[in-house]
């Protein structure tokens, strides 16, 4: 096949009413992805690189079309809605360069890379005009079935609509898939009659194929599961639940552990290594990644973010952030876009982080606020400590360095910086920066002095003893 020049042609022009939506069905999503970028992964996975898109006027001027296409991908418009034959003609000026065309439907996202692939080689292998996906058995409704000569080779397909009891009765059935000789297609779509409601159908061209003297052609998918098509909520659903299946299942076979499969729903583009975890009731959406060794959950939802080697995430919400090797998070804490947790870092419980990097082995034990920051390595954030980050126009940074130690209930007042090894003490309003060592406290806070000086007060050289030791 190296010869051969395939294009794809995913047919995605549909009005798609029965979905009750404000919003084209194609762009509805299934695990993480939308059904049209999950048809586009199809047909690449099977090796097919060029790609166009025969999309409604209403879905190409949606803004997530674009993104849902990708680079690399052409877009066709069919202006009207004249039926599926009519809708693959819309593309024969973007595919003018294919010999051979693979015919997707955007509704049908579970028909799997190897299906097609075993469709491809053998259109080629039997030098067919035509080579069609079908379905034997519990027949889906809207399906066409498929009709077999007394050779037993394909000579039409009824759609259901048309079909008496007799054609009603096979249980072969058309799953929207197809090969085609690219000339052979366009002659054949451009001959043929309109229906009765004026549209042209692709399935019409099998028979006009047969009766011209050409081969037709049909793989019967192995697994029936690949052919429910979408056109409701519920076969949405449906088709959801199949897919997370096959995913889950694919890295329980990679080496995860997931405690309650059935409790765990992952996207169809996050990553997890080897010997992690899945605790239930946990959600790995978008591209999120996790490293190997790892603990996920219960209850976390992880979205969009990067878990390294090693880190437990408890009973959380991250989205859009980065968990470094052997970090903790929660249980009951949120990362926000931008967190960044360094290496053995800890967040404990109710602590949120919003864009800020929160340095290696530095500690975060519980409700504390910490947005639009920097800490540093070793610093400790006392109990209810909050960055105070907005001051209702602007947001402002606030750089805590390494070793420092900020007292329980401390107020920060960006911008500020606390510098390495500084200290506040309990319930401080920081308004000003707090030079390396020193240690400051009060409302506003002010300095304080040395306990380890002859002249400090006894009452602060215990205390300053006592939390060495709890160190």
């Amino acid at each position: 096949m190296t010869s051969t020049r395939w294009v794809g042609v995913i047919l995605a022009a549909g009005a798609g009413s029965r979905m009750r939506s404000s919003f084209p069905k194609p762009l509805h999503g299934l695990c993480g992805r939308t059904l049209l970028e999950q048809a586009i992964w199809i047909l690449r996975e099977s090796g097919v690189e060029r790609i166009v898109v025969v999309a409604s006027p209403l879905l190409a001027a949606d803004p997530q079309f674009s993104a849902a296409i990708g680079d690399g991908t052409t877009v066709a418009i069919q202006s009207e809605p004249r039926g599926t034959g009519d809708a693959l003609l819309s593309a024969s000026d973007s595919a003018s360069d294919a010999s051979h065309l693979l015919v997707a439907n955007a509704d049908m996202p579970l028909i799997t890379p190897a299906t097609v692939r075993t469709m491809l080689a053998a259109h080629i292998d039997s030098d067919a005009a035509i080579t069609l996906l079908t379905g034997k058995g519990g027949t889906p409704d809207g399906f066409g079935r498929v009709i077999r000569g007394a050779d037993g080779r394909v000579t039409a397909i009824v759609e259901e609509a048309d079909a008496d009891d007799a054609a009603l009765a096979i249980d072969e059935f058309n799953a929207g898939y197809y090969c085609m000789d690219a000339n052979v297609a366009w002659n054949l779509l451009e001959d043929l009659t309109p229906s009765a409601n004026g549209e042209l159908y692709i399935t019409d061209a099998v028979a006009a194929a047969v009766s011209a003297g050409r081969r037709v052609e049909a793989v019967v998918a192995s697994e029936p599961s690949e052919l429910i098509g979408v056109n409701d909520r519920a076969e949405l659903a449906a088709a959801e639940a199949v897919l997370r299946a096959r995913i889950r299942r694919r890295w329980m076979l990679d080496g995860v552990t997931m405690i309650d499969p059935d409790s765990t729903y992952i996207d169809s583009e996050v990553t997890i290594g080897q010997d992690t975890t899945i605790k239930p009731n946990t959600h790995l959406l978008g591209s999120t990644s996790i490293g190997i060794d790892a603990v996920i959950g219960p209850g976390t939802v992880l979205e969009d973010s990067r878990v390294g080697d090693g880190a437990q995430v408890i009973s959380s919400h991250v989205e859009s952030a980065r968990i470094g090797e052997r970090a903790t998070v929660g249980p009951f804490s949120h990362l926000r876009p931008g967190a960044v947790i360094g290496p053995d870092a800890h967040i404990g419980n109710y602590a949120e982080v919003k864009d800020s990097v929160i340095g290696p082995g530095a500690r975060i034990g519980h409700f504390s606020y910490v947005g639009d920051a920097t800490v540093g390595a070793g610093a400790n954030i006392g109990a209810g400590t909050v960055t105070c980050n907005y001051d209702g126009d602007a947001k402002h940074r606030t750089h805590i360095g390494e070793n420092a130690f900020i007292g329980s209930g401390s107020m920060l007042v960006a911008p500020v910086s606390i510098g390495a090894g500084a200290s506040t003490g309990a319930g401080s309003v920081v308004t000003h920066d707090v030079p390396p060592g020193a240690r400051v406290a009060g409302v506003p806070a002010r300095p304080m002095p040395d306990p380890q000086k002859s002249d400090a007060a006894p009452e602060d050289r215990l205390r300053h003893r006592s939390r060495e030791r709890q160190q």
